[in-house]
Order: structure tokens, then sequence, then C-alpha cells
């Protein structure tokens, strides 16, 4: 079987409409499946899947492609990468690659293949540890979920996995690199970890890039993370994200702890994330932002966790999120609070979380004597970053006239402090406006003909292929699906198309007559295929296949008579156009 062939096999088992609708919420209109876009923050649906054309689309930022731009776009990976992860959901085995004897191996597969060592000997490790097993009781893990996390033990020794390691071949150089082992004063190499309960960390595929190690007793640091490396950076790695990344649907909950994220997966919640003792970052917000635009903070009610939620808020909003946060009794964690109140119940409040405006305007106000002018000045400096990610409405209206009330000061000054701030209008990131549209020179008089019944009926016959693979496609595909009516069109692609039809100039008009407008489209689609059907005849495989060379010359000769019935036709329209 040949690589085309192989990929659209994969392509055709993938159901797209359920692959998307692991993160977006889908609605079906007309033929198409309808949602809020998961690229950019939006309140009103622009996104659209179109399954049986295999591709999505959005009308609002123009992010457009198949199953394989969806995986590769949202998880980061290669195409390649890509292509193994659908076949390998979808039941279909790939041919094997030639596999490379140990000492072709780069350096990074053998870090890899040496964390992958090492946490299966931690988890041996943890079988014999009656006292990690009982700190994992304590905490509520069940030995089901123990296996499933893989979860281990580092033992109270010097030299344990190094030794291990060893033996199965693994040089010194490559447990360094792997941040395994590190060197002493002497020289010689130790365990980086002992005596500590193991948690491995996982990239966003699910393998294993590094180790936790929490520490048992009073013992310090109590958290300990093996160092950074080729394969983990911490500022870029969020703990849970393999397990959480198809489960963003109703947003992510960003966590503190390890066992925070454990819990909440052990207990079903899997959009459950966490930071690895650093503070959320860019990174983390762009991996999260691939899934999902709804972020759910649920940090520690201390002084650091409400600083480290201020800040999370401050990098969160400028990038389209839409920022809830869930506060928890004090003394409580995630994990603890989720055993008390139990699953159902924990899931109602991250459902309930409130929004983040209470929590900044408390945050300003604080500690403010709002008798004095330099304190309440002060105070709307602190909010007014913040105010300007508040969506128009009368809701915003009334909070601004409440905070203006309190402040001491003319709402005109609270507005223009707001816009002052920040000179991009509050209601959407200025990056987030619709790009121009791009249409081909053939799609254009289709949506400029596209209010006329007659000719949307004669369209709605035609074979998709004549247009699908022209730029705008997805414009044609929403007329058709509106059935002429403006108010079933997305907002964003109705923006476009009249975009276009405010573009068109008179002297166009010539062009505009409907079998004159379907026959160029007829025509490109048999050019195209023509030259598809001549780049398979320069193929090796096909050159010395007569079957399937002789299958190709007899379609090719048919576009060529066909192209040449088109030719005339068009000679004729023009000619009795020009009779008129």
């Amino acid at each position: 079987m040949r690589d085309r062939e192989l990929v659209q096999r994969v392509k055709d088992a993938t159901d797209l409409v359920a692959l998307v609708g692991q993160a977006v919420k889908l609605r079906r209109q007309g033929s198409a499946w309808s949602g809020l876009c998961p690229f950019h923050s939006e309140r009103t649906p622009s996104f659209q899947v179109v399954a049986d054309r295999g591709f999505y689309h959005c009308f609002g930022c123009g992010k457009h492609g198949d199953v394989f731009t969806w995986i590769m776009e949202r998880e980061g990976l290669t195409f390649p990468e890509a292509l193994e992860q659908l076949a390998r959901a979808a039941g279909i085995d790939l041919p094997r690659q030639r596999e490379r004897p140990a000492a072709e191996l780069d350096l990074e597969a053998r870090v890899r293949l040496a964390l992958e060592t090492a946490q299966a000997f931690y988890e041996r490790r943890l079988a014999d540890t009656p006292k990690a097993l009982d700190y994992l009781r304590g905490r509520g893990m069940t030995p089901d979920f123990i296996r499933e996390a893989h979860l281990g033990y580092a033992p109270d020794a010097w030299e344990a996995l190094v030794t291990h390691l060893k033996t199965q071949g693994f040089s010194l150089e490559v447990l360094e690199q792997a941040g395994l082992a590190s060197r002493s004063e002497r020289g010689s190499h130790l365990d980086f970890l002992r005596d500590r309960l193991v948690i491995p960390i996982l990239d966003a595929r699910g393998r294993t890039i590094a180790f936790g190690g929490r520490a048992f007793g009073d013992a310090k640091p109590k958290y300990l993370n093996t160092r950074e490396t080729a394969v983990f950076q911490k500022g870029s790695v969020l703990f849970g994200f393999h397990r959480a990344k198809g489960q963003l649907r109703d947003g992510a909950l960003v966590v503190e702890g390890y066992f925070d994220v454990l819990q909440l997966h052990q207990e079903g919640i899997h959009q459950a994330v966490a930071p690895l003792g650093t503070a959320l970052t860019e990174a983390h917000l762009q991996m999260v932002g691939r899934f999902t635009k709804r972020l759910i903070l649920c940090f520690d009610g201390d002084a650091a966790g409400l600083r480290a939620m201020e800040k999370s808020l401050r990098l969160a909003l400028p990038l389209g999120f839409d920022v809830r946060l869930l506060l928890l009794p004090q003394g409580e964690d995630p994990d603890t609070w989720c055993m008390t109140l139990g699953r159902d119940a924990f899931r109602e409040l991250i459902s309930r979380a409130p929004g983040w405006t209470d929590f900044i305007i408390g945050r300003a106000l604080e500690g403010k004597d709002l008798r004095r002018t330099t304190d309440r000045m002060e105070a709307l400096r602190d909010l007014a970053g913040f105010l300007t990610y508040l969506p128009a409405s009368p809701e915003q209206r009334e909070l601004f006239a409440s905070l203006a009330h309190e402040l001491r000061v003319p709402l005109e000054e609270l507005d223009k402090a707001v816009k002052a701030r920040f000179q991009a209008p509050a209601e959407e990131p200025a990056a987030l406006a619709p790009p121009p549209a791009e249409v081909d020179d053939l799609v254009r008089p289709v949506l400029r003909l596209a209010k006329d019944p007659a000719f949307l009926a004669q369209l709605a016959q035609a074979p998709p292929a004549w247009w699908e693979a022209l730029r705008g496609a997805p414009l044609v595909q929403c007329v058709l699906d509106a059935g002429g009516d403006d108010f079933q069109i997305p907002e964003g692609a109705l923006a476009q198309i009249r975009a276009i039809e405010a573009g068109w100039s008179a002297k166009d008009d010539a062009e505009l007559v409907p079998d004159l407008v379907l026959l160029k489209l007829e025509m490109a689609y048999v050019e195209r295929e023509k030259q598809t059907l001549a780049r398979q005849l320069q193929d090796p495989a096909v050159a010395t296949d007569p079957d399937l060379t002789a299958r190709i010359t007899e379609k090719v000769a048919g576009l060529l008579a066909r192209g040449a019935q088109l030719r005339a036709s068009l000679k004729d329209l023009r000619r009795r156009a020009l009779a008129r």
C-alpha cells in the first residue's frame, strides 16, 4: 500500500466530528456542525466542522484543516507523529521502519529509553516498600490507580538506580543527560532521587520525560524534580496534561500540586493540570489554549496562592481566556476537598466557579482607606488593567457605575482610565479580528449569485468537487447549508461575504451569468483533475503497472473530451451574450 493510500485510509477511518467534539461542543447546522472556535476567544459560534468533506474551518480567525492538521495544531506534532497517533486510534498498523541498532540511537532516544527503564525500576521497588504504599493509601490512592499512574519509590541508597541502569547498558553520560544521576564532589555518580516517592512526569504524548520525588516525614525539600534536560523544561510542561488534553470541553482546571491532579484524575475529573513548582507561564497557557479558552484557577487560599492567582489572571486575560476562580475553604486542597465532598459535588463546584471580577476588586480595595484620595487613585490604577477585559454589556456598565461611586470618581473618568491602560478594544483582543477573506476568483461570483434561489438550486446539484478545493470553499458550504437565509450563516462568514459584495465592481456584472459561472467552475475542476492524473502517470509505481496506467490514461482521455465540450459551450454562451 502506497503512502498516499495509507494516509487516506487513516483519514477515512477517523471521525472528525468525534475528534473535534472532544474539545468543542458541537451542534448540527445543516450538513455541518458548529461551535465556539477553540483557537480564539469568541461568544458567537464561527467554527464549523464539515464531516462529509473532511475539514473544519473558522470564519473568525481563519483556521482550516483536516484530521491531521487538527492533531498537529492542537498537540504540536509533526505529520508523521499525527499519522501514527490517528492510525493507532483507528487500529490501523503502519509499516514498520527498519529499527536502528542501539549504537545508532541518538542521545535523545537513549535518554528517553533510560527514563522508561528507570520508571520500571521505581515501580518494582514500590511494591517492596510498605511506608511508600501506606503513604499512598493515606492519600486515597487505590492500587489500580497507583499502577495506572506508574507511581514508584526511589530506594534509600546512594547508587541503586545508577548500578541498575549500568547493568542495562546505559552510560554514565546518558544518566546525567536524563537527570537521573548527579556527580559527587569526588567525581562518582549518585542517584538524584533517594528515599522518595516517585511520580513520573509525562509530556503531552504520554512519554516519560522526568520524575518528581516526594520526601517522607520532615525531609527537605518536600518535593524535588529531576533536573531540566533536552526533553524536559518545566516551564513548558503541565503535570497531567497527557490525560487532560482530550477532556477540556468544560475548561482546564489549574491546581497547584501533584496529588491534587492525581486525586482528581482518579475521581474521573481529568481536566485537572498543574505547573511543576513554577508559576503558570505563557507557554503553559499556549498549550491549554490549543484545546480550550476556559480556565478555572484553583490555588491555595493563602497569601502565596492569592498572588499566584492574580499573576495568572494578568497572563491569561490578554490571551483571550475566559477565567473562573475556584476558591476553597482555608486549609483545604483540591484533593482533600474532592474526597470530602465527593466527585459529583466537586464537579458542580467547578461548573459554578465564579468570574474573576469580585476577586480582583477585593484585592484592589484590600487595605485601602477610600476616604483618602491617594488610596482611591491607587485602587483605580490597579483595577484599570483588569477591567479592560470585561466584555461590553449592561452588567459591565452597572459594575463600572458601582465602582465609580465607591471610588468617588466620575464614571467618565473610570472609562477613560480603563481605555488608557490598554488601547485595544475590551471586547476582543485586536489580534483576533477576522482576517480579510482570501477567495478564489471562481468563488466570488458564486457568492454574489447566492441570493438567487434558482442559482442556489443549480449549485446544490453540482458535484462539490468543482469548488471544494478552491479558496473560499467554506463560504460556499455555509451558503448552501443556509439555503439562502442570511440568518443561518455564521456571523464571521456573513461578514466576509458582505465584504466580497462590497468589493464587487459594475464591470464584473458581465460575468454574473449563472450558467457561465457554473461552466467555469467545471472547466477549472477538469483542468485540475487532468494535472493530478498526469502526475500519477509519472509515478514509478504507476508506470510499472500496465493495468493502472491504462485506467488512468482512459480517465485522461475522458477529461480531454469533456474539456473540449466545455470550451465549445463557453464559446456558445459568449456568442449569445454578444447577440443580446
